[in-house]
């Protein structure tokens, strides 16, 4: 009669331990829906979406397949409204993507003065530079972005007097 109790309780105790495991995949699963699903609605700019996510705790430091946060994906498209959202958030606002570039160097080089401003006031870095070796006022430069340079513009640095 005991083994068969002890052969019992081993049962019952593997099953109990597959169905733990398998909910701890479950959850990692939904975790990685979420993600991609945040970054999903960056894209497709579903401002709804977007809030129902990151109200359910959703990553906010979620990225996509090369290395692009929601901030630094919505610093690119320029949606005020949905950038101002990840904001409040609190992302790491000097994140970088497997370019090494920020968020602040995206806005630049895609003409979002606005949102370099926004992150400017934010504490983002204006020194850093990409795998190019590009600071983000040389990206606004490339691409003839003369209020974004102003902006960028070394808050230390002397105007030169004509």
């Amino acid at each position: 009669m005991k083994p068969k109790l002890i052969l019992m309780m081993t049962i019952i105790f593997s099953l109990s331990l597959f169905n733990y495991n398998e909910g701890i995949k479950a959850q990692g699963q939904q975790a990685t829906q979420i993600a991609g699903s945040i970054i999903e609605a960056v894209n497709q700019i579903d401002i709804v979406s977007l809030n129902v996510l990151l109200a359910s705790d959703a990553d906010i430091e979620a990225v996509d397949g090369n290395g692009n946060t929601p901030l630094m994906l919505a610093s690119k498209i320029g949606n005020l409204r949905m950038f101002r959202i990840i904001m409040a958030h609190n992302p790491n606002i000097n994140a970088r993507n497997k370019f090494n570039e920020t968020a602040l160097m995206i806005a630049a080089e895609h003409g979002q003065a606005e949102i370099v401003r926004i992150l400017l006031q934010n504490g983002a870095n204006r020194y850093v530079r990409n795998q190019s070796g590009l600071t983000p006022a040389e990206l606004a430069r490339r691409n003839g972005h003369s209020q974004i340079i102003n902006l960028l513009r070394d808050p230390n640095e002397t105007p030169l007097s004509r």
